[in-house]
């Protein structure tokens, strides 16, 4: 007998099933669903508010009426304050296993081995831990105070936290393993943006978005013209252009290469860049950026779409 998997089920990154705890809340037994969501997802407060939610894509719900709010259902849990503490697992193994990075791979990887029974150390180069969760998401979208709580949960289960240590500058990585670890796991993320390859993009006043994020996080100036253009058409294009209106421009134009229809971002955050006064110049892309010591003007080509080539 072949039984099929959920859509919901299917759709989701970490295979999470929505089922059973959307049931569970239906039923008012919110500590057991809280539970069951964070057995499988160390993030449920920050998944709540941010995840692209490729599960309410999916769900058969649609085809009646509209999708379950499955990712606002996890957000309503972990907000509830269901007096939960985790109880300290007992340590079962001798060996301990050092995690350089405190993102989201770094705190999944620390939060699964301490269940299983092994001390684990992370070490993070930034002074505070979330990684791109905490320099790389906007503040609007991801409080504070939610990420805390899911790294807290973590950190109660045994899991020390070293900051401010940059592994092979601070510490070599070889002195891991004398201090005694005995595995390493390396979860550095991809905090390097994407050039754009074409004249001009190093000009003062080019800025990619995650150093935009970064510098606003840990607290340094970021100078903005007040017109700024934000070339992409994904979350963190959309991230950029509110995230300037928010620190002083006073017009955000979002340049990107196709149509509405294939932007990438989430149709409810274009929404509200839209009725934030966002303006989106479609069909274009950008060849050149113009100035002299500064940047002066987007210099862009009109795009006509074609036919989708074998990547859609």
């Amino acid at each position: 007998m072949i039984i099929e998997e959920a859509p919901c089920i299917a759709a989701c990154a970490i295979n999470q099933d929505a089922r059973d705890y959307v049931q569970l809340i239906a039923r008012g037994r919110f500590k057991e669903a809280f539970q069951l969501v964070r057995s499988k997802n160390p993030f449920p407060a920050s998944c709540g508010r941010i995840c692209t939610r490729r599960c309410e894509e999916a769900c058969r719900r649609s085809a009646v009426d509209e999708p379950i709010a499955i990712a606002w259902l996890k957000r309503f849990l972990a907000d509830k304050d269901l007096d939960l503490p985790q109880e300290k697992p007992p340590q079962e193994y001798p060996e301990k296993i050092a995690i350089i990075g405190a993102g989201p791979a770094g705190l999944s990887a620390a939060n699964d081995l301490a269940l299983m029974g092994y001390q684990c150390v992370i070490f993070e180069e930034l002074l505070e831990p979330g990684g791109m969760l905490s320099v790389g998401v906007p503040r609007y979208r991801l409080p504070r105070q939610s990420l805390d709580k899911d790294i807290n949960e973590t950190l109660s289960l045994g899991v020390e936290l070293r900051t401010g240590v940059k592994i092979g500058k601070d510490l070599p990585i070889d002195s891991l393993f004398q201090e005694g670890f005995k595995a390493v796991f390396v979860a550095i993320g991809a905090h390097r943006p994407s050039r754009l390859n074409i004249p001009g993009e190093d000009l003062p006043g080019v800025i990619p978005a995650l150093e935009l994020f970064r510098k606003i996080s840990i607290g340094g100036g970021v100078k903005i013209g007040h017109k700024v253009a934000i070339i992409g058409g994904g979350d963190t294009a959309l991230d950029a252009a509110r995230t300037a209106l928010r620190i002083g421009a006073r017009e955000a134009s979002l340049v990107y290469r196709r149509s509405l229809e294939e932007m990438p971002c989430e149709e409810e955050g274009r929404r509200e860049a839209e009725e934030e006064g966002i303006k989106f110049f479609l069909l274009a892309a950008p060849v050149e950026i113009l100035g002299k010591n500064k940047v002066e003007t987007l210099k862009c080509i009109r795009i006509r779409l074609g036919d989708p080539d074998s990547s859609g």
